[in-house]
Parts: structure tokens; sequence; C-alpha cells
């Protein structure tokens, strides 16, 4: 018989890797990364959290809007910054999704805005209380414009099996 185990699983292997070559360029693209420079993190708002009276702590919410102008969705694993106002170093924080699966994370979708918030908590300290105090002062939520503030960091960015590190600096 012209059908054989033997030759059905022949026939079988090579499909398989004629398949595979003919689609070579289509799973490359799907699992090359993104182009990180074409996301944009951007520091939008920060908002009074929390203020801790016992021990003058201030927690802040800082609000990031996410641009992604590359065409293929990303999301990202972790973000950490330095905050700074007035060019003072107010904090270091960090957003982490890394315990939680890449579906569940945020998502960067093609030509799209994502905001991301991030809570950091403010400790006093010889070189910041001034500012502090200026924070605690406010009669709103809304932190007003009178404080330069600057946020430098970095973001993992990942993409299908890739994971790349972005830089990112952003003022408001």
């Amino acid at each position: 018989m012209f059908f054989s185990k033997r030759r059905i699983v022949l026939f079988a292997v090579i499909s398989a890797l004629a398949i595979t070559i003919i689609l070579l360029p289509e799973i490359q693209n799907y699992v090359s990364a993104p182009n990180v420079d074409a996301i944009d993190f951007k520091l939008a708002n920060i908002t009074i959290n929390n203020i801790s009276n016992d021990t003058n702590n201030v927690e802040l919410l800082l609000s990031f809007i996410v641009f992604n102008q590359s065409d293929k969705t990303a999301t990202t694993s972790k973000v950490e910054y330095d905050l700074f106002g007035n060019d003072e170093f107010l904090g270091h924080g960090i957003l982490s999704y890394e315990d939680i699966p890449p579906n569940g994370r945020p998502q960067f979708l093609p030509q799209q805005t994502t905001t991301l918030n991030s809570p950091i908590v403010l400790e006093p300290t010889d070189s910041n209380l001034q500012l502090i105090e200026a924070i605690l002062k406010q009669s709103s939520i809304l932190i007003d414009d009178t404080i330069d503030w600057e946020v430098n960091g970095t973001s993992q960015i990942a993409s299908a099996l890739v994971i790349i590190e972005k830089q990112f600096n952003s003022r408001l």
C-alpha cells in the first residue's frame, strides 16, 4: 500500500516544516518587540491622597498617561520612578504588576492612551521639609502649580515574549 504509517508520519513532518517556513515572517513579527521609543510616559496629574497628621507623611497619587504610537499592543510589569518637586528629591515610587498575569496587566493598545495611577508616600526629611509643608498647606486635593514636578524613571515594556526597559522623564 502507498500510504504506510511511516509515509504518513513523514508527510506530516514535511508539511509541518513547510508551513513553519512559510509562516516564519509572521511568527517573527508576532514575537518581536514593540518600538519602545513610540510609547510615551507623561506625568498628567498629582493629587493628595492621604495626610498622616501623626508622622507628617503625605501620600500623593500620581497619574501617568501612556500613549502607544506603535502598531503593536504592549503592557508593563513594573514602573519605577523618582519624584522631584522644585528640583528636590521627594521619594522613590514603584508601580508593580509583576504578580499579575500578563493578560491582567494594563494594556497599551496601538494609537490609544492608558492611564496608570501610582501612590507614593513622602516622608519628611531635612532637605524636603519645606516642600512637604507647602503641600500640607494646600486647601484642596488638587495640588496647585506653585510646585514644579518632575519624574524620572524606567518602565518594563512587554509584548509577547519580549521585555524591554524604557526610560522616561516628565515634568508637570
